[in-house]
C-alpha cells in the first residue's frame, strides 16, 4: 500500500481524488485535531465542504 502525507485536510482530499477512479473518500480520523478544528462537527463540516469542491 502507498502512504501519502498531507499538511491539511484539503490537500489530503485533493490527493485522494487523484488516486481513485470511482468510489469514496472516507473521513476516518484516528486522533483529535483541536489544533485545526473546534470540534468533531467543525471537522466534519470542513470535510463536506472540501468534498463538494472536489466533486
Amino acid at each position: 500500500a502507498k502512504v501519502t502525507y498531507a499538511n491539511s485536510m484539503e490537500a489530503a482530499v485533493n490527493v485522494a481524488s487523484t488516486l481513485i477512479d470511482k468510489g469514496a473518500i472516507l473521513l476516518s480520523p484516528a486522533c483529535a485535531s483541536f489544533d485545526m478544528f473546534d470540534d468533531f462537527e467543525h471537522r466534519g463540516d470542513a470535510f463536506k465542504r472540501i468534498i463538494k469542491d472536489v466533486i
